[in-house]
């Protein structure tokens, strides 16, 4: 699973492949959770639909990004980055993100889109998990990406 030659490769380009992996994760966040609390603010119902229908291709173009680079930047040192304490629950969040997100993307997401501004419990209930989950995988990236901070005691 460990390529020196896949490392030695992406050695040039590997700042950019991470920087857009955290403006296209940061994009993605961003846009999911204006949608998710569009869903959860009653007042918000009849604006929704046009602000949705908006940000639906950006939202899937941005979540295509920040996989590629994510998986791209694990296989540029798998070894060091599989090492860390936060990759494994940052993972199973992003998996149980996804499940959440094939839940609801029938009953919920696609009624939005088609602009009906009645929000089924459902789609608050998975416009909640969303926020939690996708909230729990921007806490783990920052977890993973720092190391465990030095105590100076005198």
């Amino acid at each position: 699973m460990d390529s020196r030659m896949l490392h030695f490769w992406l050695q040039p380009v590997h700042y950019l492949i991470r920087i857009a992996h955290i403006v296209s994760m940061a994009m993605f966040f961003g846009m999911d959770m204006l949608f998710d609390l569009g869903i959860l603010n009653p007042r918000m119902a009849p604006r929704l639909a046009p602000t949705a229908q908006l940000m639906v291709r950006p939202l899937h173009i941005t979540f295509a990004i920040a996989m590629v680079t994510g998986v791209v930047l694990f296989f540029y040192d798998p070894v060091h980055i599989g090492s860390r304490a936060y990759l494994t629950p940052k993972l199973l969040l992003i998996t149980l993100a996804m499940f959440n997100a094939m839940w609801c993307h029938r009953s919920v997401y696609l009624s939005v889109l088609r602009g009906n501004p009645v929000i089924s419990l459902r789609g608050r209930v998975g416009a909640s998990i969303s926020l939690c989950l996708w909230t729990g995988v921007m806490i783990m990236s920052c977890l993973n990406s720092e190391g465990v901070p030095k105590v100076f005691l005198r």
